[in-house]
């Protein structure tokens, strides 16, 4: 699992890396040198922009499936729990305030 998630964030962590100005300065080469025209280094700038853009998503996407799963397998107290644990506190505060007006009144 560990290594999983490890290898995701070093593939992540290389498409990062790979910003817009690196690939505009790549493409900018290529069309210096005439190795392709200036509309296919503008479509193959967009093109890299939009593959890296759909990879990080996905990538994240990856990254979060494997954390909950991690978090589901490790039986780990999540922020949910605490919020659900919170509701039933409140309602049985609730029900022990009810309790001791209703002894207030029996007693007076």
């Amino acid at each position: 699992m560990k290594e999983s998630v490890r290898k995701l964030g070093l593939i992540g962590a290389g498409l990062w890396a790979m910003t817009e100005d690196r690939v505009n300065e790549l493409v900018k080469d290529l069309v210096d040198r005439g190795d392709i025209s200036k509309e296919e280094g503008k479509r193959t700038v967009q093109d890299l922009v939009e593959e890296s853009r759909k990879q990080r998503i996905d990538l994240e996407k990856k990254i979060s499936d494997k954390m909950q799963d991690a978090i589901a397998k490790a039986d780990v107290f999540t922020r949910k729990d605490m919020n659900e644990l919170e509701a039933r506190l409140e309602t049985l505060e609730d029900e022990v305030r009810k309790m001791k007006n209703k002894e207030k009144m029996f007693f007076k």
